[in-house]
């Protein structure tokens, strides 16, 4: 790693040159950022919840399925709608904290039952058909989701069952006489068809033939999951359902074709939406959840219709603290900025959906944030331009390096940006580093050699020539331990906003140094042309700031296959290592391999406890030099499930500077320290991370180390430190 830190872990393991470790966040002033590992796998995975809203009201006619005719002797009976159901039944696990049954019930369904009621082993049982369309369950967010990207049924509305055969049946038909049965057949579900056994009981009671059966189903037989909707909730992948028939003669009863949904009532009672919920979503909600914020990508409330239409989600949500979002537990030091509820208004929004979510206001009014202390917004001073990029969908993971020159002609402070994303559905992350003259000279080398503006970098710039310095008027020097990216600065994911570095700091710029920014690109379809890139705002180099550095613990990943999926072929770790070198290049197995050296592991040991679920990581470094760090953020990826970083560990003056006892993909923050703490030059740190398989059960098998996929794993922290060592 030629643009590396002195103790960088090519140098801790020199036969093996492979480039920088990826850094997915940085911890750059401002207020509670999201880091750039949320990224856009998971808004792609959860970017249908936006979309959800098309789907939250549905029409309520009954579907038709074909009618049976009576043989001599035989009574056809008709299912009523009104009186019948099919229930789905699975187990979620919600926002990783609980886990419960969630139920959705149709009662568009329609099919016919012809018997003879001298010989019931005669029973035929037309095809069965409900409308998924009108699933409803006690979360109106999770029917909207459900029917909108897993059922689908905005374009597969219908599924059916279509009897093959039935047993059990026997003798006559006697009024009140339960009989036991099993009935096997075709189940479909959008488009796809599987066998399936109902077994349970008919009886006539008093003119009408009633039956109830279930079954049992795997939901990723029909593409409907299992659910993982990143940092949400998941659900396991068996399914039971319930049928529950009221059938009628026709010709005696006339069977309603058209049954009422479960918000045709007019909601009623319940708290003020205008007095009471508006301003408890005003005041913490929808800043971050308006159209163009941060939160948009998972769920979007414009106005007092959107509020309605998720109102069980919002009371879930709340109740369970998942929302408003703050990962971080109190077990750590004070941090700023803590985002909660207090009970009374958790206790108002379940009122208010309890009662129907009645609006006093129009549906279409707006409901916007509740404006605040206006905290600082960088100023767009340079804008910087670079030619347009377009990738390849035979490099779906492209990392691109691009040269941003500001033509600075004197010292000059950058202290804060704004990332201006261009085909925002392509990136999945940026990072920004700060490079010399000398190494925007060296640029010219690599950048546009392959007809295409920048140049590939997998591995970070892997620029020639020296360094910037990290702090003004002192000479690079050696740090103790490992820091991480060298001269990282900046960072970005989609939904973030722009960031200010504060009044009192910023990173000094001399005449011809420049920027590298460096994107993430993640294709899904034909690339299209991106022009991404960065807003700066900038002081004179006269101005008295102080110098901010970003650092980087970072800790090995070693997470083996679950013991069913020995057997497949990338859950051998050498296997997944080549793998890996396949995708990335060398550092692809040879980062996995610098970090157990640094960190005095071997993947037998960070492995020996490994229950086939829940794999964990502990690494201890050191501070790199006095300063006083201020702000603090910690990353993994999808199945990350809890995160420690730890000052002086075991000893009494230990510090927890963060800890995350239930890691959420999609709430990565920068926490800001109440009250700073300085630190000295090689004062102990300590990273724990764990990771549990089963919250990413659609994952593809493999050994998991330390690579540079979202669908990799990786440990580290980013802390924000201000250098002593400054004139």
């Amino acid at each position: 790693m030629s643009d590396g830190d002195a103790a960088d872990l090519n140098e801790l393991e020199p036969t093996r040159r492979t480039g920088s470790l990826k850094t997915r966040s940085l911890v750059l002033g401002g207020v509670l950022v999201v880091a750039a590992g949320a990224a856009l796998f998971t808004w792609r995975q959860v970017k249908p919840v936006v979309e959800s809203r098309k789907y939250a009201s549905v029409t309520y006619e009954v579907p038709k399925a074909p009618k049976l005719t009576p043989a001599e002797g035989e009574t056809v009976y008709r299912i009523d709608p009104t009186e019948s159901s099919l229930t789905y039944q699975v187990k979620e696990r919600f926002a990783g904290k609980e886990t419960s049954s969630a139920k959705g019930t149709t009662n568009g369904i329609a099919g016919d039952i012809a018997i003879d009621p001298s010989d019931l082993s005669a029973t035929r049982v037309g095809k069965v058909v409900v409308n998924l369309e009108q699933l409803h369950s006690d979360n109106n967010l999770r029917d909207a989701r459900l029917r909108l990207d897993y059922l689908e049924s905005h374009e597969h509305p219908l599924a059916s069952f279509e009897p093959k055969e039935i047993t059990g049946l026997d003798g006559k038909l006697a009024d009140g006489k339960a009989q036991d049965f099993s009935m096997t057949g075709d189940l479909t579900v959008k488009e796809i068809t599987k066998p399936a056994t109902f077994t349970g009981t008919a009886t006539l009671e008093d003119g009408a033939l009633v039956v109830k059966a279930s079954s049992k189903a795997k939901l990723s037989d029909f593409g409907a999951g299992p659910i993982n909707i990143a940092g949400m909730v998941s659900t396991s992948d068996d399914a039971t359902l319930t049928l529950k028939l009221t059938a009628y003669d026709p010709t005696e009863r006339t069977i309603p074709t058209r049954i009422t949904g479960p918000d045709a009532k007019e909601p009623t009672g319940g708290p003020s939406f205008a007095k009471t919920v508006q301003p408890i979503l005003e005041a913490n909600c929808v800043s971050c959840h308006n159209t163009g914020q941060m939160g948009a990508h998972t769920l979007t409330i414009d106005t007092a219709g959107d509020a309605r239409s998720v109102s069980d989600g919002l009371k879930t949500v709340t109740q369970l603290k998942h929302m408003p979002p703050w990962p971080a537990s109190d077990v750590g030091v004070p941090l700023k900025h803590k985002m909660s509820l207090t009970q009374a208004e958790i206790d108002a929004i379940a009122k208010w959906s309890d009662a129907g979510a009645p609006l006093d206001v129009s549906p279409e009014a707006f409901i916007k944030a509740k404006p605040t202390e206006p905290g600082p917004t960088p100023r767009e001073d340079i804008v910087l331009d670079r030619p347009a990029y377009t990738g390849s969908m035979d490099n779906t993971n492209d990392y691109r390096c691009f040269v941003l020159d500001p033509k600075l002609t004197e010292p000059t402070y950058l202290t804060g940006y704004t990332f201006l994303a261009d085909q925002i559905e392509e990136l999945h992350h940026a990072q920004v580093f700060h490079i010399s003259a000398e190494q925007v000279a060296s640029s010219k080398e690599v950048d546009g050699k392959d007809g295409q503006p920048g140049w590939g970098c997998y591995s970070g710039p892997n620029l020639r020539g020296q360094r910037p310095s990290k702090v003004p008027g002192r000479a690079p020097k050696r740090d103790v331990g490992f820091s991480g990216q060298a001269n990282l600065v900046a960072g970005w994911v989609p939904g973030q906003g722009p960031s200010d570095f504060g009044k009192d700091t910023g990173i000094l710029m001399e005449p011809g140094d420049a920027l590298v920014l460096q994107l993430h690109y993640h294709y899904s379809s034909e690339p299209t042309p991106d022009r991404s890139t960065l807003a700066l705002q900038v002081e004179p180099g006269t101005k008295d700031l102080k110098a901010l550095r970003v650092i980087n613990p970072i800790g090995p990943v070693e997470i083996p296959c679950a013991p069913e999926d020995q057997d497949q072929p990338l859950c051998d770790r050498e296997a997944a290592l080549a793998d890996n070198v396949e995708l990335y290049g060398p550092s692809g197995a040879a980062n996995e391999a610098g970090l157990l050296m640094l960190c005095g592991k071997t993947p037998e040991q960070l492995t020996k406890d490994f229950d086939g679920k829940v794999a964990s990581s502990s690494c201890d470094q050191t501070v790199p030099e006095d300063g006083t760090i201020v702000a603090v953020l910690g990353h993994m990826h999808t199945i990350g499930k809890t995160f420690r970083l730890t000052l002086d560990p075991d000893t009494k003056d230990e510090k927890v500077l963060l800890d995350i006892p239930e890691w959420s993909f999609d709430w990565q923050m920068n926490y800001e320290l109440e009250t700073p703490i300085h630190v000295k030059a090689g004062q102990p740190l300590r990273m724990d991370c764990s990771w549990d398989r089963s919250a990413d059960p659609l994952r593809k098998p493999k050994y998991i180390v330390f690579a540079e996929g979202t669908e990799d794993e990786m440990c580290f922290a980013t802390y924000a430190l201000i250098p002593d060592d400054q004139g």
